[in-house]
Formats: C-alpha cells, structure tokens, sequence
C-alpha cells in the first residue's frame, strides 16, 4: 500500500524533479527509499546537508526550476538553513522538505524537537507543516508554485514521521502545474518611457539578474542596439551582454569609481531592467537622488530613496524589451551618439569603449588603455588576448586572465628565483654534530 512518503515522490515526479540532494536520517528514510525506487529521480547522497541546499540554490539559478534538497529533523533541518536563505536572497527557487518529530509530541518538550516552521519562516517565501495524507498534494504543488513564481526562493515543509507513515488514500495523486502567464508591457508606461528617452543626454542601462531568468539577452542586445545605449551589468547577470559587444561596459564594481561605475555619475537617465536592490545598493549607482529611473521587471522593487522610479514597467522582462525597441523605432527615435556627437554609424562601432573614455577623467582612461607590455586595471585588454579572453575565444574574469597568465609562464629554477628576488643563495650544509650526522 502507497504512503504518504510514496506520495511524495509522486508529487516530485510530477513537478518535473530529476534530483534531489540530501542526507538520509532515521526519520526520513522512508521518503529517500520511496525516491530511490523511482528510476526517474536521482537521489544524490552529500556529507553535509548544508551541502544539500546549496547544490539545490545554484541548480534552481542556473535551470530555473525549483532545486530539492530533504534532510532529517532537528540539527539536520538547521543545516538547511544557510543554503535556503542565500537561495531567497538570490532569488533562486528552491524547495527544502526535512522530516519532524510526530504530531504526537510536537506540542511538547521532547528529544530533538525544534520549531523548524518558525525558524525558515524569515529566510522562505512560505513554510508550513504538513498535518494530513490529504493535505500533501496541495502543499507540494504550492511549494513548488511559490518557488518558482517571481521573484523567485525558497520554500519548506515540514513533513512529521508519523503523518510520512500514513497510508495514503488511493484516490490521492498529485496535482498539476499551472500554465505560466508571461505580462504584456503596459503601452502607456512604455510610451512614457520612450519620451523620457527622447529627451536624455546620457542615458545608461543596468541589466540584473532578470533578463537571465527570463533568458532576454537577445532582446536587452536588440535594444541597445536599437538606441546605441551603453550596458552594464550586475554580477548575477554578467555575460547577458558579451562583454565584447561594442556597447557593453562591463560589470558593475562595488567601489564606487570602478570604471564601469563613470557611467552612472554622468547620467541623467538610468534604464534598470531585471535588477533587484539586494544586487548592487542603489546609492551607488544614484548617490544624488536625482537620476530618472525606468523600471523594467516583472515585480515591483522594495522601497529606497536613491531608487525612486520615474517610469515602471512590471512585465515579462524579453516582452518589455522587444515592445520598447519598436516603440523607439515607430518613434524614429535616433540611435544615441555615445562618443561626442559623432554620426551614429561611427558612434555604433566601439560605441561602449569610447563612451566610457570620454566619461573617464584622463589619467584614468590612460590607465585603462594600459600601456604596451603593462596592461590596464581591467586585465589583458591592450595584451596578447583582446577583451578578457582566452585563446579559445571563451570569456574569463579579469582577474582569473592575470592568474592564468601566471600559470602560462614557464616554472623558474631556484637559481632564477633568487636572482629575480635578489636573496642570496645559501650552500647547504653538510651533516654534523646535532643535525642529520650522528657522532
């Protein structure tokens, strides 16, 4: 006879579930043997279950379905924590499912029980207990729901020990997903936004982490082009835009003069789209409350002074963008000379390069060109590999380019090294009295 643990499986299997990461313990073995007799869900067994619920973060970052992690109760749930609340802040679906103590004693004192529902309830979109055979069904279709919904996190479940042993009623299977609904642009906020546009001297655009979710970089890519706006982004949207595409200004830093951030100080309109505040502090990018923002997301943001949003678009973001494009070209609105006022067609090439030279001051932008055989701050761009890249055309950071410039270079002798260092070489000593030699 099927049980609720059973029942469980059933309802991972219906979600679409191929893994779940986790950690077996007394409490819960019965839902790990009813997944494991499943040849469609792969059970992968960690060390630790913090292990657990970071492996189910980044798999719900990087698919976008809901990332699975189960542990025990007790200090097996607490473990989960940290993994469960950094994929909310991430804005990663995840749903994390532990055993309990049975309904029997969760009322009380007794061993290992903790007010697990309480304690996730801070760092999830919902926590709950699941009391009833009848009520697993509607919890799991709604833990998953919640997860992945925008803005997408975490989720958890309580599942008590004896209710998991519960046979479950045959007539009981799970529930089916909702069809996803993808919001139009609202025409009125987009021609808002294009006429805000038409009268900008430095526009700038911030992609954050939502054009990856929705997959909008070829979209985000169509609309600077279209206008010939200059692109950064935040470190969860890196590569939304090649960093070699012309209009690309890389990746916003946490200093507040990186060289991305010039942009933002010129400024008079910054068009956010699928940027969350907990990616990079608004201050940074409007430190004088006195830009115009054009909001394009799929949810509203949290409330901030230094991001109080002039024109807010709350759509599907790829949907917002393809409308603003053919808005902007109904419009005739001319593509932006980002270099002076150069003619368009000489401003589109190199349009993001010469851009941030000109909002650099001058011995910074020296510094940034970099000098023959000393490359600049960002990395090998003036070196053997232009733009940050390898040999092989693939994107590194920066940094990781410098550190594998290093480890090309061949492996110096001793001898090399103290010259280069200027350390006198020491002879070795032969054995003697108190040393290796035994007298």
């Amino acid at each position: 006879m099927a049980t609720v643990a059973d029942l469980i499986a059933d309802c991972l299997h219906a979600e679409g579930v191929s893994v779940v990461f986790g950690l077996p313990g007394e409490e819960n073995t019965r839902i790990i043997q009813a997944i494991s007799d499943r040849p469609d869900i792969r059970f992968i067994l960690v060390h630790h279950e913090q292990a657990a619920s970071f492996m189910a973060d980044v798999y719900g970052r990087l698919t976008g379905r809901a990332g699975v992690c189960l542990a025990t109760l007790g200090p097996g749930a607490i473990n989960l924590l940290l993994g469960v609340a950094d994929a909310t802040t991430d804005s990663a679906p995840v749903v994390a499912i532990s055993a309990q103590v049975g309904l029997d004693r969760i009322y009380k004192e007794s061993h290992q029980v903790v007010a697990l529902t309480d304690m996730f309830a801070p760092v999830t979109k919902w926590s709950d207990t699941v009391a009833s055979a009848q009520a697993v069904p509607e919890m799991m279709r709604k833990a998953f729901d919640l997860a992945q919904a925008e803005r997408p996190g975490a989720t958890y479940l309580a599942v008590p020990e004896d209710v998991e042993a519960q046979v479950a009623p045959a007539d009981l299977g799970p529930l089916h997903g909702r069809p996803g609904h993808r919001a139009a642009a609202d025409l009125s906020q987009v021609w808002e936004a294009i006429d805000l546009l038409s009268h900008a001297k430095s526009p700038v655009i911030l992609a954050g982490h939502g054009v990856v979710r929705d997959h909008a970089g070829p979209q985000l890519r169509r609309f600077a082009e279209t206008l010939n706006l200059p692109v950064a982004t935040t470190f969860q949207a890196k590569g939304a835009l090649p960093d070699s595409h012309p209009n690309a200004l890389g990746v916003v830093g946490f200093m507040r003069h990186d060289y991305e951030n010039f942009a933002f100080d010129n400024a008079d309109v910054i068009i956010s789209v699928g940027y969350e505040l907990q990616e990079f502090a608004p201050s940074r990018i409007n430190p004088g409350h006195d830009k115009d923002i054009i909001h394009v997301n799929r949810f509203a943001q949290d409330v901030d002074d230094a991001y109080q949003i002039t024109v807010g678009i709350e759509s599907d973001v790829s949907s917002a963008l393809d409308t603003l494009s053919q808005a902007a070209e109904l419009a005739n609105l001319s593509p932006l000379p980002l270099a002076g006022r150069a003619d368009p067609a000489t401003a589109a090439r190199g349009a993001g390069a010469r851009c941030l030279r000109r909002l650099l001051p001058p011995h910074a932008s020296a510094r940034r060109r970099g000098h023959p055989g000393r490359p600049g701050p960002r990395g090998h761009r003036a070196g053997r590999h232009g733009g940050g890249e390898d040999v092989d055309g693939a994107v590194v950071p920066d940094r990781g380019a410098q550190h594998l410039r290093h480890l090309q270079r061949p492996v110096d002798d001793g001898l090399d090294s103290a010259r280069r260092d200027r350390r006198p070489l020491r002879r070795p000593r032969p054995p003697g009295p108190g040393r290796d030699g035994r007298q």
